[in-house]
C-alpha cells in the first residue's frame, strides 16, 4: 500500500501536490476504491522522507475536495472515485487574439462543469513564460501550454509534473511529440489548402506571393509547405517579409500570415484601382468574423480552433496520450 504514494525529490513540483496526485492516480487506476484506507501520515512521511506537516497539508486538501475523509482514531479513507470533477487546469496562451476565444470556448464547453480553468498569457516573452510556469508548478492538475520559440522553455517545463503537460496549437515538431498535443501542422496545412484551391489558382492567377510578416513560431514550416506546393505544380512564386513596400500587380495571389499585411494590401488594391478576387487575390491566415466583411469577404486558411480546445480537454478527461493534427480548411470568399 505504501507504494501508492510516491514522491520525486528531483521534480520541481511541490511535494504536497505530488502526494495529492499519487492518491488521485491510484483512485483513477482502481488501485484504491471507495472505502479503502490510505497510508497514514506517519507511513507516508517515513516512506517518502517528507515532513509530516507537508503530508497533512496534502491530506487536508484532498478532504476539502471530497476525495478522502478522515475517521477519528482510524485514519483516512477514500470517499469518492469522482476525481474528474476536480480538474484545475492551467492554460498558457501566447497572445489574446480572436481565435484564442474559440479555443477557450472549446475548452469550457467540453469541460462542462468537471473542473475550472485559469488562463495566462506569456506574450512570447521567455521571462514571463518562466515566471508563470514557476508560479503555477504544483498548483494545478493539468497544464495546457502554447510554446514559445526559446531554448529557455525546456528547463521551465521541467518544473512541472511531466505527465500533466499538454502542448497546444504551436510547436508540433519541437514539443508536439514530446508531450500529448493538439497542434497545427503548418507545412502540410498550407500545402493541402492551396491544393484544394488549385483549379481557381490556375484559372485566375499567374503568380503566388507569400508574405510572412513579423517573427512567428512556424514561419519556416509555412514557407516550406508553400515552396513545395508551388514547385510541384510549377507555379511562379515569391516570398517576402512584409507588404509595406510591395505594390500589387494584376494576376498576383497573396498568402498573408499577418493581419497587418492584410490591412495594408487591401488598402493598396483600392488605391491602385484593383478589384479583390478579380485583379488581385488574397488568402489570409486565421478566420474571424471581421474577415467576412473586409474587402467584401477575405478568403482564409483556418484551423478549427474550437475543436482544438475540445480535443485537448477530451484527452485530459479520458486520460489519453495522443499527438493530434488539428483540422485545417480553406474558407473561400470573394477575395480569392
Amino acid at each position: 500500500m505504501k507504494s501508492i504514494i510516491t514522491v520525486d525529490h528531483n521534480s520541481g513540483a511541490p511535494k504536497y501536490q505530488q502526494i495529492i496526485q499519487s492518491v488521485i492516480s491510484a483512485i483513477d487506476n482502481k488501485q484504491l476504491r471507495i472505502g479503502d484506507k490510505i497510508p497514514s501520515v506517519n507511513e507516508v512521511s517515513d516512506s517518502t522522507g517528507i515532513a509530516k506537516k507537508t503530508v497533512v497539508q496534502a491530506f487536508e486538501q484532498l478532504k476539502q475536495t471530497g476525495v478522502i475523509s478522515a475517521v477519528k482514531y482510524k485514519g483516512y479513507f477514500v470517499a469518492s472515485a469522482n476525481t474528474h470533477s476536480k480538474h484545475n487546469i492551467f492554460v498558457l496562451f501566447n497572445h489574446l487574439t480572436a481565435y484564442k476565444e474559440d479555443i477557450y470556448e472549446g475548452i469550457k464547453s467540453t469541460l462542462d462543469g468537471k473542473g475550472v480553468v485559469d488562463i495566462f498569457f506569456h506574450h512570447n516573452n521567455i521571462e514571463v513564460f518562466k515566471t508563470l510556469i514557476a508560479q503555477s508548478a504544483g498548483k494545478y492538475t493539468e497544464y495546457i501550454i502554447m510554446p514559445i520559440p526559446d531554448k529557455g522553455m525546456k528547463p521551465a517545463l521541467k518544473k512541472l509534473p511531466q505527465d500533466k503537460i499538454y502542448i497546444l496549437d504551436l510547436g508540433y515538431q519541437d514539443w508536439g511529440q514530446a508531450y500529448p498535443s493538439v497542434c497545427q501542422h503548418f507545412e502540410t496545412d498550407i500545402y493541402q489548402v492551396l491544393q484544394q484551391g488549385l483549379p481557381t489558382i490556375r484559372r485566375k492567377y499567374n503568380k503566388l506571393v507569400l508574405v510572412l510578416g513579423p517573427q512567428f513560431y512556424n514561419l519556416k514550416q509555412i514557407e516550406k509547405g508553400f515552396r513545395q506546393f508551388c514547385r510541384e505544380f510549377e507555379l511562379d512564386f515569391s516570398i517576402i517579409s512584409h507588404a509595406k513596400n510591395k505594390r500589387p500587380a494584376r494576376g498576383e495571389l497573396y498568402v498573408l500570415v499577418n493581419d497587418q499585411d492584410l490591412v495594408q494590401l487591401v488598402k493598396k488594391t483600392t488605391t491602385f484601382g484593383y478589384k479583390l478576387g478579380k485583379d488581385v487575390g488574397i488568402i489570409s491566415y486565421n478566420d474571424f468574423p471581421m474577415k467576412e466583411i473586409v474587402g467584401n469577404g477575405i478568403t482564409t486558411i483556418s484551423s478549427d480552433f474550437t475543436r482544438m480546445g475540445t480535443d485537448v480537454i477530451n484527452m485530459i478527461l479520458k486520460k489519453k496520450k495522443a499527438h493530434l493534427q488539428n483540422p485545417c480548411r480553406l474558407v473561400e470568399r470573394s477575395s480569392f
